[in-house]
């Protein structure tokens, strides 16, 4: 036994998975940081608890920080046992796999611990290919486990049983190809077969799926490959500003098309990635508009000035923006017509828009967008309500009355206020209070906080009240 083999195989099998399990612990504080440094922009203390809540913050949150004791009640991190036991099948497969290739890379004799047998050296190529193709997968799995903060016990087991089963695939492949071909030294079969066993390694899933696929075996259900032509998916670079080596990056959080980009948390991916805040913002309202649309739509709409899915909707439902021609050449690109000569009704075009907002990753990223715009003052706003599709909807509030505890009055402002609607107040004694709406009667609305006294009358100072509501 050769001990430099034992060294090398140790390594590979034991103390990999042990640096990446080290190195996770450190991006999750490393992370952790970055969501306490983001709460500051996203949770003022002047909001009380309840009005604090975004959802997409709170997945980032619950996803990092999570307990490394045992106490109950709490979401807890994996237990140092729980990884000891699922490194023991990585090392013994890793290790028994890594030992026979090295060694017969270097050319010792291993039959007298695998048995005389005259294809013996075909079989030891196609496990060695086998292995380095599922090793490489697996050091790409953790990487991208790092990154994406989903490394697992019952992750490295799984790489353990895919290692095993490309190993066992590529001596099947091996001995049908010494069947079929015969071993002959220093022949083309040992390319082949060498080549296509780093990939059965590499891809055990495919390998198994091509196998079956082959096969004759009678009521087992098969893929209908024709589906396939129907499955082109638009890579990220269309989104403006992501590059082949953005591109790259993204792929490391499963992130390659642009539905996937659509689909995904921002906050999320600022935590996990070197990229702005607004940055990415920006990328998934685009990769939304070309998920919605198509990329052939929405380059068409470049010209027009509608990048993201947001333009799309205030070129519809914003009368600040809204024009009849401009209208008809966003419902030609959506309704298939190219030519100038159909035009179609302002309300189907309006309506047709109206649908592709209703989704929650739409609403998610308007969310993210009103908490944006609350922190960078009122007249960046403009998504913050949807009454009638316009805008925020405010009120002039002269005559109000703030009195404390938790009550306004207020007088016939035409604002539709509803319980659980936010008010949002700028100027006066209550200046940036971000209030929620408990009960409405008449003129009297209760709040759910304390307010500072205050009769704002007629030339007493510009107050108003902002109804913030998604």
């Amino acid at each position: 036994m050769d001990p430099l083999s034992v060294v090398v195989s140790a390594l590979l099998s034991l103390v990999v998975p042990i640096i990446v399990i080290a190195i996770r612990q450190t991006v999750k504080l490393h992370r952790g940081e970055i969501i306490q440094d983001l709460a500051s922009v996203f949770h003022s203390a002047k909001e009380p608890e309840a009005g604090r809540m975004i959802p997409s913050f709170e997945f980032v949150k619950f996803k990092y920080f999570v307990d490394s004791g045992t106490d109950r009640g709490q979401r807890q991190d994996f237990q140092f046992w729980s990884w000891a036991v699922a490194i023991v099948p990585f090392f013994l497969v890793v290790s028994a796999a890594s030992y026979i290739s090295i060694e017969f890379l270097q050319g010792s004799d291993l039959r007298p611990l695998l048995g005389d047998h005259r294809s013996l050296n075909l079989y030891l190529i196609a496990v060695s290919a086998a292995f380095c193709g599922g090793y490489l997968n697996s050091i790409k799995t953790l990487t991208q486990s790092i990154q994406n903060f989903d490394l697992s016990p019952s992750l490295i087991v799984t790489l353990a049983t895919e290692i095993f089963s490309g190993l066992v695939l590529g001596m099947i492949f091996a001995y049908a190809s010494n069947s079929l071909l015969g071993y002959v030294p220093k022949s083309p079969t040992i390319e082949v077969v060498a080549v296509l066993a780093f990939a059965i390694g590499f891809f055990p899933d495919a390998a198994q799926r091509t196998l079956v696929g082959r096969s004759k075996l009678r009521n087992f259900k098969r893929e209908n490959l024709s589906v396939y032509k129907y499955t082109l998916a638009t890579p990220v670079e269309l989104i403006d500003g992501i590059d082949t080596e953005i591109r790259n990056r993204l792929s490391d959080f499963h992130i390659a098309t642009t539905q996937n980009l659509a689909t995904a948390n921002p906050l999320m991916l600022f935590v996990e990635t070197p990229f702005g805040v607004y940055q990415i913002m920006d990328w998934v309202a685009q990769a939304q508009l070309c998920a919605s649309v198509g990329p052939e739509a929405m380059t068409a709409m470049w010209k027009l000035g509608v990048r993201t899915l947001f333009d799309l909707e205030r070129a519809a439902l914003d009368s600040r923006c809204r024009h009849p021609e401009l209208l008809q050449s966003i419902g030609r690109q959506l309704l298939g017509q190219k030519d100038d000569k159909t035009d179609f009704s302002p309300d189907a075009i309006a309506a047709n828009i109206q649908m592709r907002l209703d989704d929650p990753h739409v609403h998610r990223l308007r969310q993210i967008y009103m908490q944006v715009g609350e922190r960078i003052g009122e007249k960046h706003w403009r998504l913050l309500a949807r009454a009638d599709g316009i805008g925020p909807r405010s009120y002039d509030a002269t005559g109000i009355v703030f009195q404390n505890p938790n009550r306004i009055r207020i007088a016939n402002s035409g604002m539709d206020i509803r319980p659980n609607d936010f008010l949002a107040v700028v100027g006066g004694k209550n200046n940036g209070k971000l209030l929620k709406v408990g009960g409405v009667d008449r003129t009297l609305v209760t709040v759910d906080q304390d307010l500072i006294d205050e009769d704002v009358v007629p030339g007493g100072g510009s107050v108003k009240l902002f109804r913030i509501n998604p």
